[in-house]
C-alpha cells in the first residue's frame, strides 16, 4: 500500500503514483439525471447497487475509472484514543470495500484525511503541556494500531492537513476568487452561503439563514462558515494572504479530496453524523472551486453505535465510549466484525455486553459457519454472481451471453437471488467464500488480508 509520511505531496504527483493519470476517464455508460438534479456517472458498471444519501435512494454504483473507484473517507482528528463508535464506521466501510474488491472485482483507491490539526488537538495538548503536534503524532500512530487490530484494510494513501496547508490555502483564494467567500479585518475568511442559492443543502435540504441575520462574530450571515481562522495565542498558525492562521474543519477534507481526484469523486463514506455539516460544506466547497455541477457521486452514511438503547450515540463529548483497546482486551476482532455484520451499515447498533448479542458465545465451529453465513447474509449484499464476477466480464468482453446479476450494498433485507428471471439460485460456494472471508478480513483467493 502506498502512504505518504512526513512530505506535503502535489496533485499532480500523486495522480501519477496512483494511476489516475491526468483525470477523470470517460467510460462505458452514459451520464444522466435522475431524481432532484442528482447525475448519475458516466463510467464502468460495478454490478452492485448501493443506498446514496445524495438520492436517498438505491443506485447503481457506477465509477469514472475503467473499474477503478475513487473513494475518500474521512479520517479522524487524531487527539485521544479511538472509540467502539469510530470502529463500528471504519469496520463496516472495510466490509464493503473487500466485498466490491474481491466479490464484484472492482479496483479501490482510497484517500483518508488525518486531522493533526484542529480545537479539539489544541485544547488537548495544552491541558497535557504538550505540543499540539506531537499530540496528534501519538494519537495518529495509536489510531492505525488500533485499525490494524481490527482487520481494517489501510487507506491507499493517507495525508495529514499540516502536509497540504500551502494546497489549502490556494484553495481558498479559487473560491474566493470565484465569488463564495470573503476575508475579513479579522483576518478570518468565511463561505458565503448566500452565494449558493438553493444549491445548498444536497444531502440534508438545510437552506441557509436569511440576510441580515448573524451571531455578532464578523461573518455576513450566521450559517457562513470558516474556511480560514485567525491566529490566536498559544495556538499553531501559518502565514496566508489574510494574515497567520490555521484552516477550518470542512475545507481541509475538500482540499485532500481534490489533491487526489480532481473535480470527480466516486465515493465519499464517513458516519451519519458528519452528513451535515461536514459532507455538505465539503460539496457547498468543491462545486463552486471546480465549478461542477456535481462533484461527489455517491455518499455513504454508517449508523450509530448507541448506548442506552437508542437515547445516545456513543461520543467522547458525552464521555460514554469503550476504547477500542479496553475492548480487544477482553474480546477479539472478529467479535466486533461479527456484531457489526448483525445489521445494515446504515442502521445504528446498540451493544450488549458482555456477549455482544450472542456473537461473542459462538463456538470457534459455529464462528465459521457463521462468517459463511455473514458472505451470504450479514452485510445485506445481496444477488452475489453465482461464478466470478471477473469470469461474466470476460464473457461479455468474448460476446458470450450471461444471465444479468446485481448486488446491493443498500441496508435491505437479507436474501440471495441473481435477479435473472425465472427463478432464485444460489450463489457458487466460491463466491460466497469469497465474501465470508472478507467480512472476517482473513485471506483470500486474491491475496492475503490485512
Amino acid at each position: 500500500m502506498l502512504r505518504t509520511r512526513g512530505v506535503p505531496v502535489g496533485s499532480s504527483l500523486l495522480r501519477a503514483a496512483l494511476g489516475l493519470g491526468p483525470g477523470p476517464r470517460p467510460g462505458r455508460a452514459a451520464s444522466r439525471e435522475r431524481g432532484q438534479g442528482w447525475l448519475q456517472p458516466a463510467g464502468y458498471d460495478t454490478g452492485v447497487t448501493v443506498y446514496n444519501s445524495l438520492t436517498r435512494r438505491k443506485d447503481p454504483l457506477i465509477v469514472s475509472g475503467a473499474d477503478t473507484a475513487s473513494w475518500y473517507s474521512c479520517g479522524p482528528t487524531v487527539y485521544d484514543h479511538a472509540h467502539l463508535g469510530h470502529a463500528c464506521s471504519y469496520v463496516r466501510f472495510d466490509i464493503i470495500r473487500r466485498i466490491l474488491t474481491r466479490v464484484f472485482g472492482c479496483n479501490i483507491i482510497m484517500v483518508m484525511g488525518i486531522t493533526d490539526v484542529d480545537d479539539k488537538i489544541i485544547k488537548r495538548a495544552n491541558e497535557m503541556n504538550v505540543s499540539p503536534a506531537s499530540l496528534a503524532s501519538l494519537y495518529e500512530e495509536d489510531f492505525k494500531q488500533d485499525m490494524a487490530a481490527l482487520k481494517v484494510l489501510p487507506p491507499t494513501v493517507y495525508l495529514r492537513v499540516t502536509e497540504n496547508i500551502p494546497q489549502i490555502i490556494a484553495f481558498i483564494e479559487r473560491i474566493i476568487a470565484n465569488g463564495h467567500a470573503y476575508s475579513t479585518p479579522k483576518g478570518n475568511v468565511y463561505f458565503d452561503l448566500q452565494s449558493r442559492g438553493d444549491r445548498y443543502g444536497k444531502l440534508v435540504g438545510v437552506a441557509p439563514a436569511p440576510v441580515g441575520e448573524t451571531d455578532h462574530s464578523d461573518k455576513r450571515h450566521a450559517s457562513d462558515f470558516a474556511l480560514w481562522k485567525a491566529a490566536k495565542p498559544r495556538e499553531p498558525s501559518w502565514a496566508s494572504p489574510w494574515g497567520d492562521g490555521r484552516p477550518g474543519w470542512h475545507i481541509e477534507c475538500s482540499t485532500i479530496a481534490s489533491l487526489v481526484f480532481g473535480s470527480r469523486l466516486d465515493i465519499h463514506s464517513g458516519g451519519v453524523d458528519l452528513a451535515f455539516p461536514h459532507h455538505e460544506n465539503e460539496i457547498a466547497q468543491c462545486e463552486v472551486f471546480h465549478q461542477c455541477q456535481q462533484w461527489g457521486n455517491y455518499f455513504l452514511h454508517s449508523g450509530h453505535l448507541h448506548v442506552k438503547g437508542k437515547e445516545e450515540k456513543m461520543s467522547k463529548s458525552l464521555k460514554n465510549y469503550i476504547t477500542i483497546k479496553d475492548f480487544l482486551s477482553t474480546a477479539s476482532p472478529d467479535v466486533f466484525r461479527l456484531f457489526c455484520l448483525r445489521s445494515s451499515y446504515r442502521s445504528g447498533m446498540s451493544p450488549r455486553p458482555p456477549t455482544w448479542g450472542g456473537v461473542s458465545t459462538f463456538p470457534a465451529r459455529g464462528q465459521d459457519r457463521a462468517w459463511r453465513s455473514a458472505g451470504a447474509r450479514g452485510s445485506r449484499v445481496t444477488g452475489l454472481p453465482p461464478r466470478s464476477h471477473g469470469l461474466q466480464r470476460r464473457r461479455h468482453a468474448r460476446g458470450q451471453a450471461s444471465a444479468p446479476c446485481r448486488g446491493r450494498l443498500c441496508g435491505g433485507r437479507s436474501g440471495l437471488h441473481e435477479g435473472a428471471a425465472g427463478g432464485r439460485p444460489r450463489p457458487g460456494g466460491r463466491a460466497v467464500g469469497e465474501a465470508g472471508r472478507a467480512c472476517r478480513g482473513g485471506s483470500t483467493a486474491r491475496g492475503p488480508g490485512k
